[in-house]
């Protein structure tokens, strides 16, 4: 495989997929509680694209 972009190596499109994943999770209402947490864990699951 060819990678011209970083959107193109493997680990950045799983690590987009977990990301998107958890941000899913974390709109969930028992996060809604504490919004610490919430910002916390989106951060390092965006974080994990960088």
């Amino acid at each position: 495989m060819k990678i011209e972009r970083f959107e193109d190596i493997e680990a950045w499109q799983l690590a987009r997929e977990l990301a998107r994943k958890v941000y899913r999770l974390t709109k969930k209402p028992e996060f809604a509680k504490d919004y610490g947490l919430k910002r916390q864990i989106q951060d390092a699951a965006g974080s994990s694209m960088h």
